[in-house]
C-alpha cells in the first residue's frame, strides 16, 4: 500500500505535499491482480471533513461536497481516470466537526508504468483545486508466484456480500496511514499471492510475516510468524500482529514466500512508523551478552567507547538511539563495551569485528569528506546518508548555478529493494561544508516535493503570490539532474 499525504506533510509516509492551506486529505493505494490477469489498482481517499467548507443544509445541518478527479497516464495518454464528487456526512456542530470519511475506487489498469494524478476541489471555497502526483508500476508474472501489494487494515471480517471493501470472501476496511500511535495496538494487514500453483506446483509453501527495523536488515523474533499454504492460482493472507510491545521506529513489515527447502521465491515490504513510547529497548540480550575476549575487550577507554558509539548514530535503530541517549552518560566501561559488541554481534555473528572495522573506515572517510564547520562528518546530513545506504552510484554537483544554492544530487540504484532513488542536499554558503538534505524519495526520509523552491529561493521568493513556476533560467539544472542524474 502506498501513501500520499495530501495538505500536510508527515515523514514517515511514501508521500507527496499539497499545497493545499485548508483540505487535509490522505491517499493510499495498492495494487492487485485477478484469475484471469487483469490488475487494477484500488485507491484509499480519507478525508477529514472538517478541513472542507461546510454549508448549511435544508434539514439545519452542515454538510460539504469535494470534487475528486484522478487520472491515470503512460507518457501523454490518458489509460483510465475517475471523476465524481464526495459529499461529507452532515453534521450539526461544524466547530465539533472532526468526522474522517473514506472513499475507496478501483481502476482497471494494465502492466506497465503509470504517472497518477490527483485533483481535490472544494466548490464552496475560494481555495485554487489541489494536485498531486507520484508514479508507480504496474507488474504481475503469469506463471510466478508473485505478492498484491500489502495493505494495512482497521479491521476485517468473513463477508460475502456485493460490496467494493469486500474481497474474497472478507470485508476489509482499510486503515490508510503507516503511522500506528501508542493507541494502536494491532497491526492488521491483507496480501494475495498469485500463481504458487504454476510456480511451485502441487508442493506446499510456507509464507514468513515479520517485522524488522528499517535501518538493520534483522528480524524481530517477538514479531516473526509462519503460515503454512496451499499452492493454488490465488490465495489470501489476512494476520494481526500484536504491536503493544514494539518500540518508537522506523519499521518494515516483511512477507517472504518459500518453497520446501526453504529457497525465497517472492517477498514484499511496507514501510511503517511506529510512536509508543511507553515499550522500552530490550534489554536482555545486551545484559546477557559476554564481551570479554572479543576485540571489545580492548577497547576499555570510557570515552573512546563513548565516541565509537556515537560513531553508530547512522545506522542504528530508533530504540537503540533513545537506550543510547538514556544511558550513555550513567554506563561504565562493562555496561558499554557489552553494548557495543551486541550491536555488531546482531548485524554479523560471524564476524562482529569485521564488520565493525569495515564500518569504521568508512566513519573516517565520511569525516573526512563531509565535515561541516560544526558537526563532524558522521553526524553531517551527507556523512548520515554515506553510512547509512552506503556510496551513491551517482552524484550530480553543481556549485555555481546563477540562480541555484550549491546543491549535491546523489543517486542510488537499488536501496532495500527501492530503485532508482534519490537524495537533494544543498547549501547557503560553501564555506561551511554543510549540504542539508532538501529532498529524498527514499520511504522513511525527508520527502518534500516542492524542494525546486527552496533551492531556487536565492534568486526567487517561493512564497511569492505572483510567482508559482519554479524559474527556468539559463544555466538551471536542477530537475534535469533529478530525472536524469549522472
Amino acid at each position: 500500500m502506498k501513501k500520499i499525504a495530501l495538505g500536510i506533510f508527515l515523514m514517515a509516509f511514501l508521500t507527496l505535499n499539497l499545497q493545499s492551506k485548508s483540505i487535509r486529505a490522505y491517499l493510499s493505494y495498492s495494487v492487485f491482480n485477478t484469475p484471469d490477469n487483469k490488475p487494477y489498482v484500488e485507491t484509499y481517499l480519507t478525508i477529514q471533513s472538517g478541513s472542507i467548507a461546510q454549508v448549511l443544509q435544508e434539514n439545519g445541518n452542515y454538510s460539504g461536497k469535494l470534487h475528486v478527479q484522478i487520472i491515470f497516464r503512460q507518457n501523454d495518454s490518458i489509460i483510465n481516470f475517475g471523476k465524481y464528487i464526495l459529499s461529507s456526512p452532515e453534521v450539526e456542530d461544524t466547530l465539533a466537526n472532526t468526522l474522517n470519511f473514506l472513499d475507496v475506487q478501483r481502476y482497471a489498469l494494465p502492466v506497465g508504468t503509470y504517472d497518477m494524478e490527483l485533483t481535490l476541489d472544494d466548490p464552496n471555497s475560494p481555495e485554487e483545486p489541489n494536485v498531486s502526483n507520484t508514479s508507480f508500476n504496474v507488474y504481475f508474472p503469469e506463471d510466478k508466484l508473485a505478492f498484491s501489494d500489502i495493505q494495512f487494515l482497521s479491521s476485517y471480517e468473513k463477508d460475502t456480500s456485493d460490496d467494493i471493501l469486500n474481497k474474497h470472501g472478507y470485508k476489509v476496511v482499510p486503515y490508510v496511514f503507516n503511522y500506528f500511535p501508542e493507541e494502536e495496538k494491532a497491526l492488521n494487514f491483507y496480501t494475495e499471492i498469485y500463481n504458487s500453483d504454476k510456480s511451485i506446483g502441487e508442493d506446499a509453501y510456507v509464507v514468513y510475516s515479520y517485522i524488522r527495523p528499517f535501518e538493520v536488515d534483522k528480524k524481530l523474533d517477538q514479531f516473526f510468524y509462519l503460515r503454512k499454504m496451499n499452492a493454488k492460482s490465488i490465495d489470501v493472507m489476512l494476520n494481526t500482529i500484536d504491536i503493544k510491545q514494539l518500540p518508537t521506529g522506523n519499521y518494515l513489515l516483511v512477507l517472504e514466500a518459500r518453497d520446501r527447502n526453504n529457497e525465497l521465491v517472492a517477498n514484499k515490504e511496507l514501510f511503517f512508523f511506529r510512536d509508543n513510547p511507553g515499550a522500552q529497548f530490550n534489554m536482555t540480550n545486551v545484559l546477557l551478552t559476554d564481551a570479554s575476549n572479543t576485540f571489545v575487550d580492548k577497547i576499555d577507554n570510557r570515552d573512546t567507547l563513548a565516541l565509537y558509539i556515537d560513531y553508530l548514530y547512522p545506522i542504528s535503530t530508533s530504540a537503540e538511539k533513545m537506550y543510547v541517549k538514556s544511558q550513555i552518560n550513567s554506563a561504565d566501561v562493562d555496561a558499554l563495551q557489552k553494548y557495543f559488541y551486541n550491536f555488531w554481534y546482531e548485524r554479523d555473528n560471524l564476524d562482529p569485528e569485521g564488520a565493525w572495522n569495515s564500518y569504521l573506515e568508512r566513519v573516517y572517510q565520511a569525516n573526512h569528506n563531509f565535515k561541516t564547520v560544526a558537526l563532524p562528518g558522521y553526524l553531517s546530513d551527507r556523512g548520515r546518508v554515506y553510512l547509512q545506504y552506503g556510496s551513491p552510484n551517482a552524484i550530480a554537483e553543481s556549485y555555481n548555478e546563477p540562480a541555484a544554492f550549491p546543491y549535491e544530487i546523489w543517486h542510488y540504484y537499488d536501496i532495500n529493494g527501492q530503485r532508482d532513488k534519490k537524495f537533494v542536499f544543498y547549501t547557503q554558503e560553501m564555506a561551511t561544508n554543510d549540504f542539508r538534505l532538501l529532498h529524498s524519495d527514499v520511504v522513511g526520509e525527508l520527502a518534500n516535493y516542492h524542494w525546486q523552491r527552496q533551492l531556487y529561493s536565492r534568486t526567487w521568493d517561493p512564497y511569492s503570490i505572483d510567482d508559482v513556476i519554479v524559474p527556468n533560467s539559463y544555466g538551471s539544472f536542477a530537475t534535469d539532474y533529478y530525472l536524469q542524474p549522472r
